[in-house]
């Protein structure tokens, strides 16, 4: 129990940070009527709780008093990143590189659309436009709890890197680049509809083609990677740190992020057109078909 209690106290307090940074955005959000940084507010919580997972120890002997009255200070005087252990880097660095490309794609997006269309009814109702708020505490939290998990246990607990850890590493990289080719094949078909080079009203090309949702599939497999890499530490066998089943609840971070994203938000746009119902005869909703 006492090797928990200190691990516990880390993935609770990056929990605690995701909260508290939802709703000091919410707080803003909300009397405005605003989604414009919803997405970019996520991204940057990602960030943050990545950073409070790490060093959540060191701020913790400092105190939230001593941190506000000299914050700069405080800062300059924590750790090298090289005291972590490689899987924390990793883990750590797959985070941050997948939350700053896929934040600053959505802002960007949303920028050029004038807000996002998931809000134009829900931001008009406070409660309803709170409850996603609370929604993206769920969401950071909850997806990358193998991250915040093996973050908050030291370096010298940490077992080497071995065969998990690469094949998680790899399951990562091919979930964000097929995230990312398919949000720039989507990007482009919406700026060629947008310029009226097109009179297609869905993309069903390249890898919309294999899929409804290559995007959300691309995406569940990156976490699906970070999971994996994660059971370097989680499945160490003689590591007392956290109990032997936390490792099969870990295992609801990528299940979480493909019961989340996968939404027929399409159905109601397209629902009734016939070459769009011929798609989906054809077109698997989110595993991509093969041939």
């Amino acid at each position: 129990m006492t090797a928990w209690s200190a691990p516990a106290r880390t993935v609770l307090a990056t929990v605690a940070t995701a909260a508290a940074a939802q709703v000091a955005v919410a707080a803003v959000c909300v009397p405005l009527k605003t989604d414009m940084v919803y997405d970019l507010s996520g991204a940057l919580t990602f960030g943050l709780c990545t950073f409070v997972s790490l060093y959540y120890p060191q701020l913790a002997i400092t105190g939230l008093k001593g941190f506000l009255a000299a914050p700069l200070k405080t800062l300059l005087s924590l750790s090298s990143p090289a005291v972590f252990h490689p899987r924390q880097l990793l883990l750590s660095g797959m985070t941050l590189i997948w939350a700053s490309r896929l934040g600053s794609y959505l802002f960007v997006r949303a920028i050029n659309a004038g807000g996002d269309p998931r809000f134009d009814k829900i931001k008009q109702d406070r409660v309803r436009f709170s409850a996603a708020f609370f929604g993206q505490i769920l969401w950071v939290s909850i997806t990358a709890l193998p991250v915040w998990a093996v973050n908050a246990v030291p370096a010298r607990l940490q077992p080497a890197l071995g065969w998990k850890d690469a094949l998680g590493v790899g399951i990562w990289a091919a979930g964000f680049a097929y995230e990312v080719i398919a949000d720039r094949q989507k990007a482009a078909f919406t700026k060629a509809r947008k310029e009226k080079k097109t009179d297609d009203e869905f993309l069903c090309t390249g890898l919309w083609a294999k899929s409804r949702f290559p995007n959300y599939f691309g995406e569940t497999l990156l976490w699906t990677g970070a999971y994996v890499t994660s059971l370097g530490l989680l499945t160490a066998p003689g590591l007392p740190v956290y109990a032997p089943w936390f490792a099969v609840a870990a295992a609801a971070a990528p299940v979480f992020e493909a019961l989340l994203i996968t939404k027929r938000h399409h159905d109601k746009k397209h629902g009734k057109n016939p070459a769009y119902i011929e798609y989906k005869r054809n077109v698997p909703t989110f595993f991509p078909k093969v041939f």
